[in-house]
């Protein structure tokens, strides 16, 4: 009986501190790493545009949106520092919007 408590407790914070296929914030990354693909037609100025019109339509977590937010008044030194945990924690291995 303990020990079902015990993976019980181990199953709840993992779902709680996130990086599951189903979770929203993980979903919102994921969408982030993908806006702007596909769009080679666009000069790379045009494509960000585009690409942070399409987050900001789609972006459903606050998670994400300040994460955004920091990354981009950040300096760009620091920004592998903070990003890079994160997408690990999500199992994303490529972001090329983020620049990693």
């Amino acid at each position: 009986m303990r020990h079902t408590w015990l993976a019980l407790a181990v199953a709840v914070a993992i779902a709680a501190c996130g990086g599951a296929k189903d979770d929203p914030f993980t979903a919102d990354l994921k969408m982030i790493c993908a806006a702007g693909e596909g769009r080679d037609d666009l000069p790379p100025e045009m494509r960000n545009l585009e690409a942070l019109r399409t987050i900001a339509d789609k972006i459903k977590t606050a998670e994400a949106a300040r994460l955004l937010s920091e990354l981009m008044r950040a300096a760009p030194s620091e920004r592998p520092a903070m990003i890079d945990p994160v997408l690990a924690k999500a199992g994303i291995k490529r972001c090329a919007f983020l620049g990693r």
